[in-house]
């Protein structure tokens, strides 16, 4: 994170954290708007995981256009900046095309391998995919496919030690 952020923006950020996640008034118009608010205060100021989280809650959450096309927006900076969460994001929303972005499998494969690279176990996924039914674009490769089935594993050994599978 930049050391540009300042206090209050680091505060609102965990401020809206905790407040997404929590149980209390889950069901609440005015709590949604708040957190949303402070989402959108931390990601303007530059925070970027806010840019990261309230970009994917606009556009695979929002409801109408515009909010799909600011969450974009949003998932586009923290992808710029380096969000792996973002990179596979834009990835996703390139593989489709949406609004002002056009399908565009060069566009989604160097998401896709920038976020696969830094160990992205869903990226990593979509990358064996690709290679192995000559998906987005590219040829069918073993040696690439081979490639991201062992980065994929490595990312997955290194998530909290958790068990999640490739589940090709």
């Amino acid at each position: 994170m930049s050391e540009k952020i300042g206090v209050m923006t680091r505060l609102k950020f965990l401020l809206a954290e905790k407040l997404f996640h929590s149980s209390v008034l889950r069901r609440s118009k005015l709590r949604h708007q708040w957190v949303m608010r402070l989402f959108r205060e931390s990601a303007d100021a530059g925070h970027l995981k806010a840019l990261s989280i309230y970009g994917h809650l606009l556009y695979f959450r929002g409801i109408s256009p515009l909010d799909k096309g600011q969450g974009a927006k949003y998932l586009l900076d923290a992808a710029k900046q380096g969000d792996i969460k973002a990179q596979y994001q834009m990835g996703c929303i390139y593989e489709d095309g949406y609004g002002h972005l056009p399908k565009s499998n060069e566009h989604a494969v160097r998401w896709f391998v920038r976020s696969a690279e830094q160990g992205h176990p869903l990226a990593c996924r979509r990358m064996v995919k690709a290679c192995i039914n000559g998906e987005l674009g590219l040829a069918v490769n073993p040696d690439q496919c081979h490639y991201w089935e062992q980065k994929a594993l490595y990312s997955l050994e290194h998530v909290n030690g958790s068990n999640l599978s490739l589940n090709l």
